[in-house]
């Protein structure tokens, strides 16, 4: 898993240096035999404060030295992927409009589909059905549950509007993650465009997301495996990115887009505003490279499968009144006649 932009010592960290730094101190002074200190004790003596700083700076050479020697090669190459990365952790596609990013998920789909893995795409554009070289799609209706494909499928999302794509995938993943708790005999990897609708920020606490998030973080222990692809990687979830072990960056210039990469990139970021459509910064694990990819496209024969049509509730039958009812009713209505005359002789 990527996790190198953590730039953040943890608490346990910064005590063990700084006990670290007091013995050393101690034993530079000639004291022997010391007591271990409190906390509050390093704290007033300044030792926390130059321990978090010694980590700090490690860390930031350690990830200056590790941008620098990934990105040495100023020269693009062809379309990296690594299939067995991408069945062991989240893959993550983002750039602006138009830069290339579906046609990387449509060159994924097609590698991981020829070894024999289901992929299933939500597609909320149509895009997939036009240039990908999956062959099965079904077209969702509003409050459809799908089903589980026997081969790789596209379900075209586009009739849906976010919160209803919302909801009839967060469906799908808690059927497909029972499906494989029984089964997990096959494999599959699921391909989110506009992945900030599944995995929002919020989406680790969020009810509305708990079996997409489920799929996230423990899916891979079921055989299951996922691509993200987003605009906006500020939207989504912290967690969907720090679960990437594959990451492909293309042409960004949204301030907040850039910020970002910053935090991951350094001054690198930067260099998201110069790609061209079809250039990316590949990242796999601790190493990164620029890629170039064509536009994708294929000349698959679609075939439709229908989803089925969502089940209604059968119209309630209505009884015929009985006699006894009708006179029920009609003695009701002369009590009624009684009382209002008694009311206004009053």
């Amino acid at each position: 898993m990527w996790v190198i932009w953590m730039t953040t010592p943890r608490k346990e960290e910064i005590i063990a240096k700084a006990l670290e730094l007091y013995y050393y101190d101690m034993a530079k002074s000639g004291i022997q035999n010391v007591n271990t200190p409190e906390i509050s004790e390093l704290c007033e003596s300044g030792y926390l404060s130059s321990a978090r700083s010694s980590l700090m700076h490690n860390l930031e050479t350690q990830h200056s030295e590790w941008i620098h020697n990934g990105s040495e090669s100023e020269n693009f190459v062809d379309f990296q992927f690594d299939d067995a990365e991408a069945m062991r952790t989240t893959s993550f596609v983002s750039g602006s409009r138009g830069v290339g990013k579906s046609d990387v998920a449509m060159r994924i789909a097609q590698e991981l589909h020829n070894e024999g893995i289901t992929v299933i795409v939500f597609d909320p554009s149509m895009d997939w059905l036009k240039r990908s070289s999956i062959a099965q799609y079904f077209t969702v209706k509003p409050f459809s549950d799908l089903p589980i494909p026997e081969t790789s499928t596209i379900f075209d999302i586009s009739r849906l509007t976010p919160n209803q794509a919302q909801q009839t995938v967060e469906r799908f993943c808690k059927m497909l993650f029972e499906f494989q708790v029984d089964t997990a005999v096959k494999r599959f990897y699921i391909v989110f465009e506009e992945a900030q609708i599944y995995f929002p920020l919020s989406a680790l606490s969020s009810k509305n997301t708990q079996n997409t998030m489920r799929l996230l973080t423990v899916g891979r222990n079921f055989n299951v495996s996922m691509c993200a692809i987003s605009q906006f990687p500020a939207l989504v979830s912290k967690e969907l990115i720090k679960h990437s072990g594959q990451l492909f960056l293309g042409y960004a210039s949204e301030p907040n887009t850039l910020t970002y990469w910053k935090g991951i990139l350094g001054k690198k970021a930067e260099q998201l505003k110069e790609l061209d459509n079809g250039e990316f910064i590949y990242f796999n694990r601790n190493k990164i490279s620029k890629i170039n990819i064509e536009p994708f496209e294929s000349n698959t024969v679609k075939t439709r499968i229908e989803v089925p049509e969502p089940q209604t509730l059968p119209n309630m039958e209505v009884r015929p009144r009985s006699e006894n009812t009708n006179l029920m009713w009609a003695k009701l209505a002369i009590l009624g006649l009684i009382v209002l005359w008694m009311i206004k002789s009053l």
